[in-house]
């Protein structure tokens, strides 16, 4: 049985904005890094490693054996992502995800907009 439109809409809205509550949390965290003294020009995998090794392996192993992607792994967030500064691998996460976030939004207000108030 499947959604219907409105539902599916408000599925979206709520992953859109889910998502742009995930950007900045990351922004957040990344703030955090810099204030706190980390060395945020150094390889994203090395800080990551440096931070917290357990969640690095978690997440390689979710990626490569759980979703079965292991070429995602290997072609894009290892050369993507974790071989570049800390600082640009957030930055491009999280412009990736607002813009993700924004776009998933957007069937939320283009509804607002044409209510009618009685």
């Amino acid at each position: 049985m499947g959604l219907s439109g409105t539902k599916q809409m408000i599925v979206l809205v709520v992953i859109g904005r889910l998502l742009i509550v995930l950007a900045l949390a990351l922004l957040g965290l990344g703030v955090y890094l810099w204030l706190s003294g980390a060395e945020i020009t150094q390889q994203t995998g090395q800080l990551w490693y440096n931070l917290h090794v357990a969640s690095l392996n978690f997440s390689q192993v979710i990626v490569q054996k759980h979703l079965s992607m292991p070429f995602l792994w290997d072609d894009f967030i290892v050369p993507a992502l974790l071989n570049q500064p800390a600082w640009e691998s957030i930055l491009w996460v999280f412009i990736t995800l607002m813009i993700l976030g924004g776009l998933l939004s957007l069937p939320g207000r283009a509804s607002r907009r044409h209510r009618t108030f009685k």
